[in-house]
């Protein structure tokens, strides 16, 4: 079943500005890029109806994590968020090609918050994305992407891999940061991993 949500300009509508929250410093759930070095933890913030993500690299590397709403194994097409530690961004991008001229930054930003530190050797990027049109769609067609490069230089990945996520579950419900499930690290959760090698292919 397709995932529900309401628009950003609905919700600001009924309940104002005012209510919208930051993501909490610990989310509920979190999948690995096997062999990669790499962790992705998510979880749904229900008062805004956002996606909270947390890229965690342990090296300095740009990161990113993308859904592929035409439920196939590609990254062509699909909708990313890509941290560029040189660049010191956070921004959404279409793939639409296997080279990095064929990343393409939306013309839209609707990233609401997000964060890019590295420190002692770690890549750690935070983001919250509203759960619309112009940000993601949460379908049961979605098939989710990680990646990182080889380095901070923003080009072909030295990992990249397909995750399944559990939405319905690892929800955040209320100001306080409160989940309603544990954090988990495999079982279920992470699917098989796809590494790649060579060519000019990025993210």
């Amino acid at each position: 079943t397709t995932m529900k949500y309401i628009s950003a300009a609905l919700f600001f509508a009924l309940f104002g500005a005012a209510a919208a929250e930051s993501c909490p410093d610990d989310l509920p759930g979190k999948v690995e890029l096997e062999g990669s070095g790499l962790a992705f933890h998510y979880g749904i913030l229900e008062a805004d109806q956002a996606l909270c993500g947390k890229l965690v690299s342990n090296d300095e590397a740009w990161v990113g994590f993308g859904a592929q709403p035409a439920g196939v194994m590609q990254m062509i097409g699909a909708h990313a968020i890509i941290a560029l530690p040189l660049a010191d961004t956070v921004l959404q991008y279409l793939l639409t090609a296997k080279t990095t001229q064929g990343i393409v930054p939306f013309e839209s930003q609707t990233i609401l918050e997000s964060s890019l530190t590295q420190e002692d050797g770690t890549t750690v990027a935070t983001f919250k994305q509203l759960l619309s049109d112009e940000g993601v769609v949460l379908t049961s067609d979605n098939v989710y992407l990680l990646a990182k490069g080889s380095s901070n230089d923003f080009g072909y990945h030295a990992n990249r891999g397909f995750v399944t996520l559990d939405f319905e579950t690892n929800v955040i419900s209320s100001s306080t940061g409160s989940t309603e499930a544990p954090m988990t690290t495999g079982g279920t959760e992470a699917s098989s991993t796809t590494t790649s090698t060579g060519g000019t292919e990025a993210s």
